[in-house]
């Protein structure tokens, strides 16, 4: 057997089996709106178009383009022998059970319109029970549409995702299986060939879609996102808010960005009318500097985007005035690592900690709950050195050294995940829960432990308490809202990639007066907090009204 045929194998035994492959159907108003907004029926009867659907599940997409095509070919005086459609659309699965139930579907509509067994062999030709990704072919589309895989890497076989990861540029650091559906569709388009895509929207600005928005950038244009914030868009609920993205392969250009529109309410005769409309109200929606090299995508209106812009010409990044942005420690197994008071191990290899629970009404709330820390400044310690640590240890012997971080380094079977460093526990800092509506800022004065439901900020040179109230002033809010991608309930993700985006002027750069009065400030309820925003950060009323300060 050779490697690509080993790859195949394992590809279509992870279709067969009851593992996670990310199958998330989508609901057929919006299918049926995608199809049209790339008229992908009227291109079924050009001889020159091909239609491709790399993840078509069963066969939600493919079957709603046969019942146009249905439709549209009872309305025709001369309708096409059935041979011109054989091999006009490609739809791949690795799940055998999904092929066989769309291709039946598929047939049960083709045969209103041609014979049993035109019908069947124009399915059969459309059908691939194949590892898209893994597919090697010089066909080129002119359309391709669909719902990728949403695919954690945790969940992609060991062996398929060391090949996905070679063979695509864009599937870095934690990149999600869809990641790599983007670029080989994008790739196999023809010149003017358009993509679209339903699909969460976390690759528009976070880390790992860095290569991919590279890759728009240099070769595509970005002609339309459809933002589906608050909308069931699929048939079963999700954690993430889904984006509808059309990419053409031509120049780049203006993108049209729509907002807050149910999922009732779409109309792809409205949309491809914004597309083409140049009146000054559609022109609000159109922007043209959303695309820009690897950089996050910015989708809020042209006043929040213009202000953040200005502020990053003006200022530094939060870290490069010395706030440094770190994540809670993650221990691997939290029944074990947090004990209560009670727990008598060694007090040098305890330390008082803090979750997100604690502090989320705004108030730091401690929960009297302890960290096992298993480092020292040497790093990880000498178990035997302390007794009752190592009986109580001992006790979770079984299921510490099961884990993944034991399994690398088995003498050190008992430590966490990661290094837990006191002195940082012990410092002033500002605590910011992971998941909020809103930024919240904690000022721990008591040398809490974060877990990592929180983020921290520590200062060698800010003020924590002037810092606290910059923070919330507006302008946290505002980088976080648009750097950061939306999760269920609404909540925004406060990570540290999005936190350090934020923009700050350096302590030593301010008065000693404007320092002393944002002091005073945080200790009085944010008074005169308008007139030190405006000072601090050089902002006109227009940015005040829009930071929520006027």
């Amino acid at each position: 057997m050779t490697v690509q045929q080993c790859l195949h194998s394992v590809s279509l035994e992870w279709g067969s089996s009851n593992d996670e492959k990310g199958e998330v159907f989508t609901k057929p108003t919006i299918v049926d709106y995608m199809l049209d907004v790339v008229e992908v029926c009227d291109a079924l009867f050009n001889p020159s178009s091909k239609i491709l659907e790399p993840s078509c599940g069963q066969g939600e997409f493919v079957i709603a383009l046969t019942k146009k095509l249905v439709n549209k070919v009872s309305t025709l005086q001369q309708v096409p022998a059935y041979d011109y459609f054989v091999g006009k659309i490609f739809a791949f699965d690795i799940s055998s059970v999904n092929i066989a139930v769309a291709k039946q579907k598929v047939r049960n509509e083709l045969v209103k319109i041609f014979s049993t067994e035109e019908a069947h062999t124009i399915a059969d030709s459309w059908f691939y029970c194949e590892d898209f990704l893994l597919w090697e072919s010089a066909v080129k589309f002119t359309h391709v549409v669909g719902n990728p895989p949403y695919v954690r890497i945790e969940n992609i076989p060991s062996l398929l995702l060391e090949e996905y990861r070679a063979n695509f540029v864009t599937m870095t650091d934690r990149a999600d299986l869809y990641v790599a559906f983007y670029e080989k569709s994008l790739e196999l388009l023809v010149d003017g060939g358009q993509l679209i895509y339903i699909c969460t929207d976390r690759w528009m600005k976070n880390r790992y879609g860095r290569n991919l928005r590279n890759l728009i950038h240099k070769s595509y244009n970005l002609r339309m996102i459809l933002d589906l914030y608050g909308q069931r868009a699929f048939q079963s609920e999700v954690l993430t808010y889904p984006a509808i993205t059309l990419i053409e392969k031509s120049r780049q250009s203006e993108t049209l960005l729509i907002h807050g529109v149910g999922v009732d309410d779409l109309s792809a005769t409205s949309t491809l009318k914004l597309m083409k409309d140049r009146s000054k109200e559609s022109l609000s929606l159109h922007r043209n500097d959303v695309v820009k090299k690897d950089f996050p995508w910015l989708l809020g209106g042209s006043d929040e985007i213009n202000l953040i812009q200005r502020l990053e010409a003006r200022f530094p990044c939060i870290e490069d005035v010395g706030c440094n942005v770190s994540i809670g420690v993650a221990t691997g197994n939290n029944k074990v690592f947090v004990i209560d008071d009670g727990c008598l191990v060694e007090d040098s290899r305890r330390v008082p900690m803090i979750t997100a629970a604690d502090i989320r009404s705004g108030e730091l709330s401690a929960s009297g709950k302890f960290m096992i820390n298993t480092f020292d400044e040497n790093g990880v310690i000498d178990l035997a050195e302390y007794p009752r640590l190592e009986e109580y240890l001992n006790e979770h012997f079984e299921v510490l050294s099961t884990r993944h971080v034991a399994k690398k380094k088995p003498e050190n079977w008992f430590r966490t995940i990661d290094r837990l460093h006191a002195d940082k526990a012990q410092s002033e800092k500002l605590l910011i829960p992971d998941i909020k509506s809103r930024l919240t800022v904690i000022h721990d004065t008591l040398g809490l432990q974060p877990n990592n439901s929180i983020y921290y900020i520590i200062s060698k040179y800010w003020d924590m308490r002037a810092l606290k109230l910059v923070l919330e002033s507006g302008v946290g809010q505002l980088f976080i809202e648009n750097y950061s991608t939306k999760v269920s309930g609404g909540n925004l993700r406060f990570q540290a990639q999005h936190l350090r985006r934020i923009r700050l002027p350096s302590w030593n750069s301010l008065t000693s007066e404007l320092q002393e009065q944002l002091i005073e400030s945080s200790l009085n309820n944010g008074q005169n907090i308008t007139q030190l925003m405006a000072e601090l950060y050089e902002l006109t009323d227009k940015d005040l009204q829009l930071l929520g300060l006027q």
